[in-house]
Order: structure tokens, then C-alpha cells, then sequence
């Protein structure tokens, strides 16, 4: 891939929608971030950056802060305790990527970057932060956590208004606009992603195949499926009952059986709302937030969903935590015995893919039928959001000093960091065809925010409504968004917005 044609990716995905999915608190487990080296040899990628000419516009040349330390707070947790810091150069190219931007960015600033990694639940440093507003002190200056854990408690007047820092180039193409757009509430944002946020990559919900069992099959190829825009959930579902073979003839789904799709419940529900282009909450003409729910084509989804996980002879995982899940759903896909996967892209870096046999592709996740224009990328909410402690809105210069230190650590991040991941560990180790390249240019440059999965914890979580109606299979969508979509826009998006409205006075 050319430098110019990685750089235009890297663009598209800054500029384009992102839509999170959430958790709840018991689907997190904080286990160390994988730990596989992508050590590449330099005759196989071009591993230049993107934009070795790309300045920040708001940057002032000489900007030096005469050796002061930024302190960020963030989770020790897989995919994530190597995104804003490592230890020393390891010879790992993302590792090293890292380190190196830090030391470029502390060099250039005249700054000292300090990241104090916290182990413990989901809500670790959202307890941090919010304690540090309500006791008016703070031991640091930035929060980088998981977006459902962070963005729910903004009205709480727990971070500072990033637009008011003049050093922070937000509509710069390292910082995601797609976020921007659905994050921000009128003329204010209080949380930003982008570049800076490896997970932002890691944590993409995608299809992975095994190309060897579809073609031993006589299966046409999906990735042809794909381009000719009928990769749907109807063909998921129809490829899934083709491929199945009852290994001990139980008549049911069981360990050893060949089946056409595997997945998980909870977060591995959430896909779907992208990729079959649902939206809770839209935005007005004084980007203020309006739900959108169209009630009638989410019930029609969860109806096809049904058919997928329970009548096309499936295999569905219900391990104990989201990582829980992807491991024991790589096993079983690695086993050479599934023909689709639902998993997050991060998974390319495990173990079991590095050693897998079987060759396999990645695919977008399903549209929801042919007439829709596009296949969406969904998000795990676990990706991060950053923002400033509202502790520092007594210290003027100390806010533009972390505003500054922000917007150099991205710049740099899509540098160099980005195209290190996506050009190096990705697509020079792992994924091993250019049709699967092809594909994750694709994934990368329609992910989708839906501003309702961002703020799901303030309007009573209405995006995991459809998991347990899945993994019961039962539809139920009728009854209850009847209920909720009244609380929700009758009282619950209301206070929401009123509590965010507050915090620009």
C-alpha cells in the first residue's frame, strides 16, 4: 500500500461516523493486552507514515513547558495498557511506535508524560475522576477510558470543555470527526478519540472466515458476495444452515459439529445495530439530541436474528466476560470447524490466529438486506474516550498545557503509530491476502456512532434491549420499546440534555 493511499485511509476513518456499543460492568475482564510481537521484516510493507509533512495547525514552533508532568489516568486492561504508554522499546513495532512518539512528544513540549495505569473493574477510573470533581482535587490532569464507562457521567461536571483549549485542533483530521459529531452537544464537547486511541482499531466488530472449509464446500467466495452487496443477514443465515454437519448424528448443534456461523451473546449482540443501520438518537439543527428509533425495523432485525443464532444451526458462546467470550470463540474458530465468526479485529493479534492452519478472510459484518447502500462497522464500547479533569479549570495555563500535550500525542500517534498497526501488524503479518486488505479498508472507512449507544447508560441502555430477546429467542420488541421509548423521550433524554445544556452556563 502506498503512503498516499494509507494516508487518505487513515483520513476516511477520522472522518467518517464511529458507533459504540455497551456493556455492562461483568462483560470487562482486565487481563494484560496480548502480548505478540510484530516484528516484521522490512522488505514486506512500506512501514513509512502516512504524513511525515502534517503539522497541527494550532501548535505554535518553540512551545516549551520547561519540564512539567502530564499525568494521564488510565485501565490496565487487553487491547488498551499499550496505547498511551509502554515501558521501553522491545523490539514489538507497535511497542516501539510508542515509546518513540512519547519521546518525540516530551522532547518537543519540553514535558515529562505519565500514565498511571489503574487495575480493576470497568468503572476503576470513572470512580477516579468523578471523586477528583466532587473533593476539588486531582493527582492528574487526563482520563483515557472506556467510552460507556466515561462519556454517562459528563453531566455530572466532571471534565473541562475541550473546545476551550487553544491548543486543540479537534476538526484536525487525527481526531475522529464521526465522534465529534455525536459526542458533542451544542457548541461543547467534553470527550474526544481518534488517533491516539489504538483500541479505536482493535475493538471493530467484524466477520472472520475460514476459506479453506468455505471452498473444500464448493462455496462461492464472500468476498465476492461481499462486493456484489449481498453479504446480508438472509445469506448468513442460509450459508449457516448449507455448511452444517452433524459430526455424531445428535440431530443438534454440539462439540465437533462443522457449523456455518459461531458467535457470543451481549456485545456480540451490539454489532447489529450498525451494521443494519439503526439509530437511536439523531441529532437537530442546534446539535442537540432527538430519538430517532425506527421501532418497526428493529424488531424486524431481531426477527432475522433469531433465525441466525437459533434455526440455522449455530453455535453461540455464553463464556463469562467479553474477553471471556473472544477467547473461547477464537478457539473454536481456529479448531478449522466454523465457517463465519463474529469477533473484534484485535483478535488478529492472538495466538490462535498467528497459529491457525486454516487460511482465513475478513468481511464486514452482514447488511440488513440488499437495498441497504452500505455495510456499517460497530465499535466494542471498550475503545477510548479521553478528556480533562474539571479540576484543572482553576489552572488556565495548566489546561492549555494538557490541551497541548493532547493534540501533539495524536498528531503523532496518526504519524506514526496508526499506520505502524495498520500497515505492519496488520496487514504485513497477519492478514495474509490482499482481498482481505481490501476488505479492512472497507471496515475501517465505514464504521458508524449513534450518539444513543454513546449516552446508552442515560437513557436506560435502550441498544442492549435485543440481547436477551436473541439468546432466548423470543422477540419482544413490540412490548418493550412501547414502554421505554415513552420514558425515553419524555423523561430520561430530557434530563440528559439538560444536565449537558448546564454545563455551557
Amino acid at each position: 500500500m502506498t503512503k498516499r493511499i494509507l494516508s487518505l485511509l487513515l483520513a476516511a476513518l477520522m472522518l467518517l461516523p464511529v458507533m459504540i456499543s455497551c456493556a455492562e460492568t461483568q462483560d470487562v475482564e482486565e487481563t494484560t493486552a496480548p502480548g505478540v510481537s510484530t516484528e516484521v521484516p522490512s522488505d514486506v510493507v512500506d512501514t513509512a507514515p502516512a504524513d511525515t509533512e502534517l503539522h497541527s495547525a494550532t501548535l505554535p514552533e518553540g512551545l516549551n513547558f520547561g519540564g512539567e508532568t502530564v499525568t494521564f489516568i488510565s485501565r490496565d486492561s487487553s487491547f488498551v495498557n499499550d496505547e498511551l504508554s509502554v515501558e521501553d522499546q522491545n523490539g514489538s513495532m507497535v511497542n516501539d511506535a510508542i515509546y518513540k512518539r512519547n519521546e518525540k512528544v516530551m522532547n518537543d513540549l519540553g514535558v515529562v508524560i505519565e500514565n498511571i495505569k489503574l487495575p480493576g473493574d470497568a468503572y476503576v477510573v470513572s470512580t477516579e475522576f468523578r471523586n477528583a470533581a466532587n473533593n476539588g482535587e486531582a493527582y492528574f490532569d487526563v482520563i483515557a477510558n472506556s467510552t460507556y464507562s466515561t462519556i454517562m457521567y459528563t453531566g455530572e461536571n466532571v471534565f473541562l470543555d475541550l473546545t476551550e483549549c487553544e491548543y486543540l485542533d479537534l476538526d484536525a483530521i487525527y481526531w475522529s470527526q464521526g465522534y465529534n459529531e455525536s459526542a458533542s452537544i451544542g457548541d461543547s464537547q467534553y470527550l474526544a478519540t481518534g488517533a491516539l486511541s489504538l483500541s479505536l482499531y482493535r475493538l471493530m466488530f467484524i466477520t472472520f472466515y475460514n476459506k479453506n472449509l468455505l471452498e473444500s464446500a464448493q462455496y462461492e467466495s464472500l468476498y465476492d458476495v461481499v462486493d456484489d452487496g449481498k453479504w446480508t443477514l438472509d445469506y448468513q443465515i442460509q450459508l449457516s444452515k448449507d455448511l452444517f454437519k452433524d459430526a455424531d448424528g445428535s440431530g443438534t448443534v454440539t462439540e465437533g459439529d462443522t457449523v456455518g456461523f459461531a458467535s457470543s451473546t451481549l456485545s456480540y449482540i451490539d454489532p447489529y445495530w450498525s451494521s443494519c443501520d439503526l439509530t437511536i438518537l439523531g441529532k437537530d439543527a442546534d446539535n442537540l439530541l432527538v430519538y430517532s428509533l425506527d421501532v418497526e425495523k428493529m424488531s424486524n432485525v431481531v426477527d432475522k436474528l433469531i433465525v441466525l443464532f437459533h434455526d440455522s444451526n449455530a453455535w453461540f458462546d455464553d463464556s463469562s466476560g467479553d474477553d471471556g467470550k473472544q477467547t473461547a470463540m477464537s478457539n473454536l474458530f481456529a479448531a478449522g470447524n466454523v465457517g463465519t465468526v463474529t469477533l473484534r479485529l484485535g483478535s488478529v493479534e492472538t495466538e490462535q490466529f498467528i497459529t491457525m492452519e486454516n487460511e482465513y478472510g475478513i468481511i464486514p459484518m452482514p447488511k440488513y438486506d440488499e437495498n441497504q447502500d452500505k455495510y456499517y462497522t460497530f465499535l466494542h464500547d471498550q475503545f477510548t474516550s479521553i478528556g480533562i479533569t474539571s479540576v484543572l479549570a482553576r489552572d488556565p495555563e495548566r489546561v492549555q498545557m494538557v490541551g497541548a500535550v493532547l493534540e501533539a500525542m495524536a498528531l503523532e500517534s496518526y504519524k506514526s503509530v496508526v499506520p505502524t498497526y495498520y500497515e505492519v501488524a496488520l496487514k504485513g503479518r497477519y492478514l495474509e491476502d490482499s482481498d482481505s486488505w481490501r476488505m479492512l479498508d472497507m471496515i475501517y472507512e465505514n464504521i458508524k456512532v449513534d450518539a444513543g449507544v454513546l449516552y446508552t447508560k442515560n437513557i436506560e441502555s435502550v441498544h442492549q434491549t435485543p440481547r436477551d430477546m436473541i439468546k432466548n429467542g423470543r422477540n419482544t420488541v413490540a412490548s418493550m420499546m412501547k414502554k421505554i421509548s415513552v420514558r425515553v423521550e419524555k423523561v430520561l433524554l430530557p434530563k440528559l440534555l439538560e444536565d449537558l445544556l448546564a454545563l455551557e452556563k
